[in-house]
């Protein structure tokens, strides 16, 4: 784990620009285990910073950093207060980096309570504690003195809309029925709550909005289709291209240049939001899986609305374990997970499209197979963040090598 974070962070590097501002700086990182907290700590690390990795596992906190130059802070829930004010009055942080909730799209479909709170309680209690400090400040007539606060918010929040870039003014549809809203509507409510202590209190929070990221560093489970690709192709499988899924669009960002749009906020942006995706690399979901296939010598299959299928060849609607119930008269047996109306195993309790198929957590429906009604904006215009002398630099053939070759290694 270590090595495949520590290569990226020295690609981040070298595409983030001027870091003085960030030597010999102390920064906090909430959620550094995952893929994009891992490679920040690192870079931050390698530019001179004072780093303290934060996570919830100790395992794998273990695993991503046996480093002297960075310090590990276990903290089980960022929703609880006490533990955040003890967290962030062990020292006198210049920076704190917030990337502490899941990504996952199997969270935001099985527990999404959990990811709502992570990412509003979470960030709450960070900027609560730095409120009392601005008030604590002011009652003894001194000038208030309070870390950097950078959120990692998400593309969800543009939602579904017109094709096109979006700039960060821009705002899209959000279907709140939806099984994955509680995502985009976490990252939403979020980024509110940031505006609201920044211009109360004089706070300087700042936002980053990255697109879809992909690189080796996923933690293991992970079900986004970039990380189930990857781990599936370098164990030597077959991947599975969902049926009328193959023209979806995005750009797709490697985590390197991600990292280094986050280090570009950090040392020389300011106050709001700042978009992050490589638009030189936009691709559809079937070019993705047919270059992962042929870089690690693998095929790829035609499949069903689902991202893929239970042994017996039945929709499992995007369950890492594929139901593991045999067919009885037809049908498979009922999980705990719910079925599809059709009798197939499905990962969303009693969800399913307008049509009666099961959508295995696409972005809602609308149409058959789990289509949308609009398009989900997934380009993103970076203008703002490129004013900073941003630039990335890895292309989706340079990054799917890169990634393969480290988790095969």
């Amino acid at each position: 784990m270590k090595y495949m974070a520590y290569e990226d962070a020295d690609l981040a590097l070298k595409s983030a620009g001027d870091l003085s501002a960030l030597a010999a700086k102390k920064v906090l990182v909430l959620g550094a285990t995952g893929m994009v907290g891992s490679v920040l700590s690192y870079a931050l690390a390698k530019a001179g910073a004072y780093v303290s990795a934060a996570g919830r596992n100790a395992k794998l906190l273990t695993e991503r950093f046996d480093d002297a130059q960075i310090k590990t802070v276990e903290i089980f829930d960022v929703t609880n207060p006490v533990i955040i004010r003890q967290a962030m009055t062990s020292d006198s942080f210049d920076f704190i980096v917030d990337c502490a909730a899941p990504a996952d799209p199997k969270a935001a479909m099985e527990d999404p309570v959990e990811v709502l709170r992570d990412n509003f309680f979470g960030l709450d209690n960070i900027l609560s504690v730095l409120a009392e400090d601005v008030k604590a400040a002011e009652r003894r007539g001194r000038k208030p003195e309070t870390p950097v606060v950078l959120f990692v918010s998400s593309n969800a929040v543009y939602g579904q809309g017109e094709d096109g870039a979006a700039c960060e003014k821009c705002a899209g549809v959000i279907d709140f029925t939806c099984p994955f809203a509680a995502y985009a509507v976490a990252k939403g409510a979020s980024e509110a709550l940031a505006a609201a202590y920044s211009r109360q209190f004089g706070l300087d929070v700042r936002v980053a909005r990255p697109g879809i990221v992909y690189g080796p560093e996923f933690i293991p489970g992970d079900t986004r289709p970039f990380a189930v690709a990857l781990s599936q192709a370098a164990s030597g499988k077959d991947l599975l291209l969902p049926e009328g899924m193959g023209s979806v669009k995005a750009d797709v960002t490697y985590v390197s240049d991600c990292v280094a749009g986050l280090l570009a906020i950090l040392a020389r942006g300011e106050k709001g939001c700042y978009n992050i995706s490589n638009n030189e690399a936009e691709i559809d979901l079937s070019t993705a899986l047919k270059d992962i296939a042929k870089e690690a010598g693998v095929e790829v299959k035609e499949g069903s609305c689902c991202a893929h299928k239970c042994s017996d060849g039945s929709c499992c609607g995007g369950s890492s374990s594929c139901c593991g119930v045999e067919k009885v008269d037809g049908k498979s047996g009922k999980q705990d997970s719910g079925e599809c109306s059709d009798g197939s195993c499905c990962t969303m309790k009693k969800q399913s499209c307008s049509d009666g198929s099961c959508c295995g957590g696409s972005d809602c429906c609308g149409k058959e197979k789990g289509e949308c009604k609009f398009p989900r904006l997934t380009r993103l215009n970076c203008d703002k963040l490129q004013k900073l002398g941003w630039e990335p630099k890895i292309g989706p053939e340079d990054g799917i090598g890169f990634s393969l070759k480290a988790l095969k290694k």
